[in-house]
């Protein structure tokens, strides 16, 4: 297993434990102890887990269990390879002359990545200055950004000054990205000033497509923005628990594998 691979699935155990054993991990990851440690110290020097006598935990804050924010520039270099994997699968439901709109999350940028020079006309709307800057000049693509007040560690404008072009503005397909996505909590986020602007474009869109990686699944971050049943459908990569998107399929969501494991994996689930 890829040491990407088994960051991810470190993560999802400690989200939905809060804790998890040294020993506990070994099992479920088929590795050795020293295998573990270095993970863990990985993941420790990115501010996402603190380690403990035996094992780990979420990291927190000094106030208690408030989540790290976590800056656009470190997301990142998360599970580059399943944003461009759930990017690539994204791109199937976008269709010349529509309206899309991204939000300011690193599975967003990847998705501006794709569609770069592959429209004849489509108009993208963004609050994201990186988004702006990578799809600025590309043959066929319209720009329109929100503005408001820029914010150095998201790269973006969040403030709700986006409103007054938002409310001007029709949408046909909003692709949202989250910090974590589960029945339970719906959609969240690490802080409250990043749902203004997520809200606003919903509000303008005609459907919403939520763009995760499989570690958002079945994870809840600190905000909750809308219940999960506000959305159209979740595309995610060929990494996703099988027993989460099962569960979710269950619930009347319908959630989207990337092709090449969701052709081999869970063509039974659908």
């Amino acid at each position: 297993m890829l040491s990407e691979q088994r960051h991810m699935e470190i993560m999802q155990c400690l989200k939905k434990e809060g804790s998890v054993k040294t020993s506990t991990l070994c099992d479920m990851l088929s590795a050795s102890r020293e295998t573990i440690r270095r993970d863990l110290e990985t993941l420790e020097k990115e501010g996402r887990l603190k380690r403990t006598h035996g094992g780990a935990v979420m990291a927190s804050t000094s106030a208690g269990s408030n989540i790290i924010y976590t800056p656009f520039e470190q997301r990142k270099t998360e599970h580059p390879s399943y944003k461009e994997e759930v990017a690539l699968e994204a791109i199937k439901y976008i269709s010349d002359g529509q309206v899309i709109a991204l939000d300011s999350g690193t599975t967003s940028l990847e998705l501006a990545k794709a569609i770069k020079k592959r429209f004849q006309s489509l108009t993208v709307v963004t609050n994201s200055l990186t988004i702006a800057n990578e799809l600025a000049g590309a043959p066929g693509i319209t720009l329109a950004l929100t503005g408001g007040i820029y914010n150095p560690d998201e790269q973006a404008f969040l403030t709700d000054m986006a409103t007054l072009i938002l409310a001007r503005i029709n949408i046909n397909v909003l692709f949202l990205t989250t910090c974590g996505i589960s029945l339970e909590r719906g959609i969240t986020y690490q802080r409250m000033e990043d749902i203004t602007i997520q809200s606003k474009l919903m509000e303008a869109s005609d459907k919403t497509i939520v763009i995760a990686d499989s570690s958002k699944l079945g994870a809840a971050s600190l905000v909750t923005m809308c219940g999960i049943e506000k959305i159209s459908m979740i595309i995610t990569d060929n990494h996703a628990p099988a027993d989460c998107v099962s569960a979710m399929r269950q619930a009347g969501i319908n959630v989207v594998i990337s092709e090449e494991r969701g052709k081999k994996d869970y063509v039974t689930s659908k």
